[in-house]
C-alpha cells in the first residue's frame, strides 16, 4: 500500500515540474554584434589584440607640411603679383600634398603680428609677398631662426630666409620695345603703384626698352601711390590716353585692373604684368611681362620639403627663365615685331645689353645697335 502511494506521487510530481516547464517562456536570442574595427582597440583589449595591429609607419603618423602665404595689401583676386605668387602654392599642393593657407593683410601694421602668429604656430614655410614686408620681416625672423622664411622683391641677411628677388627691369626693357614697334601715336604710358625701388626698375627697363627701338618716343609716367586702388589706375590711364599715348604698360597690381578696364573703355592697348593677363581684356592686352613667381615659390617650397632650406637671395631674370613675355603676345603682336623682340631678349642672355634698373644707370645707357 505505501508503495503504491510513492509511485502516485512520483507521477504527481513528474507532471507538475512538465507544467512549470511548458509554462515559462523561452529565452531570447542574443543579437550578434559585429566585431569592432581595428582602429577602435582600446588599452582594455586584451594584450595580443594590440600586438597584432601593425605598428604605425614614422612617415604615417607624420603630419604633412603646413605653408603660408601673407600677401600684400592687394591680396588674393589682384589678378596678379598675389595670384601669381599663389599658383606656386597650389603647384606644391598638388605635387607634394602640402597644406596651404593665406594670411591678407589690409595694412602694413599687420605684417609683424601676423608673422609672428604663424611663426608661433610652427609652420614649416612662411612667405612674405612683396617689398613692403622688409622690415616686419627683418624683426621677425631672427626671433624664430627655427622657421623657414621667405620674402619676394626684397632681401633681408638671415640664414632662415630665402629672398626671391627678380630682374625686373629685364623684362620691362622687352615690353618697352613692344610698346614702341607697336605705337603709333609716338607716345606710350607706364603706370606705377608706389613709387617704390622695385617699380622704379619696372619704369627705367620700360624706358630704355622704348629707346632702344625708337628715341622719338616720348614715354608718360604716372604713379597711384597704392597697389589695391584700381579706380586711380583706370584714371592715371585715361589720362594718359587722352594725352595721345596708344600703349600703357601697368605695373600696379589691383591698381592695375583699372588701367586695363582704361584700355577698353577706350579701345586702346595695354601691357600686363606678373602673369600673363590677356584673359583679361583679349583685344586690349598686348602683351604682359611675367614674372616668375611660381616657379620661385616652388623652388623654396621644394627646399623646404627635401631638408635642403638655404637662406640667401635668389635672383630671376631672363637667362634664368624667371622673366619674359607672356604666350599670349604672339596673338596681338606682328610676328616680325616678336623676332626683334627675341632678338634683344637674346641680346640679354648673352650680356651685350644690360638693361638699368635705376635713374642713374638709365641715364648712363646707351642703347645697343639694333635695328
Amino acid at each position: 500500500m505505501k508503495s503504491h502511494k510513492r509511485i502516485t506521487f512520483i507521477l504527481a510530481l513528474v507532471l507538475v515540474i512538465s507544467l512549470l516547464a511548458a509554462c515559462t517562456p523561452a529565452p531570447k536570442e542574443t543579437p550578434v554584434q559585429e566585431a569592432p574595427a581595428a582602429e577602435e582597440v582600446t588599452a582594455e583589449e586584451p594584450a595580443e589584440a594590440e600586438e597584432a595591429a601593425p605598428a604605425a609607419t614614422e612617415e604615417e603618423a607624420a603630419p604633412p607640411m603646413s605653408f603660408v602665404m601673407v600677401t600684400d595689401q592687394s591680396g588674393l583676386g589682384d589678378q596678379a603679383f598675389n595670384d601669381a605668387t599663389w599658383e606656386g602654392f597650389t603647384a606644391l599642393n598638388e605635387e607634394y600634398g602640402v597644406e596651404i593657407k593665406v594670411v591678407e593683410t589690409s595694412e602694413q601694421a599687420q605684417y609683424v603680428p601676423n608673422l609672428s602668429t604663424l611663426a608661433e604656430q610652427g609652420e614649416d614655410l612662411i612667405v612674405g609677398v612683396g617689398f613692403l614686408l622688409k622690415d616686419a620681416m627683418d624683426e621677425v625672423a631672427p626671433q624664430y631662426p627655427d622657421i623657414h622664411f621667405a620674402l619676394i622683391d626684397n632681401f633681408v641677411d638671415h640664414p632662415n630666409v630665402a629672398c626671391i628677388q627678380f630682374k625686373e627691369n629685364e623684362g620691362a626693357f622687352l615690353m618697352g620695345a613692344i610698346a614702341a614697334y607697336m605705337s603709333e601715336t609716338g607716345k606710350v604710358g607706364f603706370v606705377g603703384g608706389m613709387e617704390t625701388d622695385v617699380v622704379k626698375k619696372f619704369e627705367m627697363g620700360y624706358r630704355a626698352g622704348v629707346m632702344t627701338v625708337n628715341p622719338d618716343v616720348e614715354v608718360l609716367v604716372s604713379y597711384a601711390g597704392s597697389f589695391a586702388d584700381p579706380a586711380k589706375g583706370k584714371e592715371l590711364a585715361l589720362a594718359q590716353y587722352q594725352e595721345g599715348a596708344d600703349v600703357v604698360f601697368q605695373v600696379a597690381g589691383f591698381t592695375g585692373t583699372g588701367v586695363i578696364d582704361a584700355a577698353v573703355e577706350v579701345d586702346k592697348m595695354v601691357i600686363g604684368v606678373d602673369r600673363d593677363q590677356n584673359y583679361l581684356a583679349p583685344d586690349n592686352v598686348i602683351s604682359s611681362m611675367m614674372k616668375g613667381l611660381k616657379a620661385g615659390v616652388y623652388d623654396v617650397g621644394t627646399m623646404v620639403i627635401n631638408g635642403t632650406f638655404k637662406g640667401g637671395s635668389y635672383k630671376y631674370g631672363i637667362a634664368e627663365g624667371g622673366i619674359d613675355y607672356a604666350p599670349s603676345t604672339s596673338k596681338n603682336v606682328p610676328a616680325d615685331i616678336l623676332a626683334k623682340i627675341d632678338e634683344l631678349k637674346q641680346m640679354v642672355i648673352d650680356g651685350e645689353v644690360a638693361p638699368p634698373a635705376t635713374p642713374d644707370e638709365l641715364d648712363a645707357f646707351t642703347p645697343p645697335a639694333f635695328e
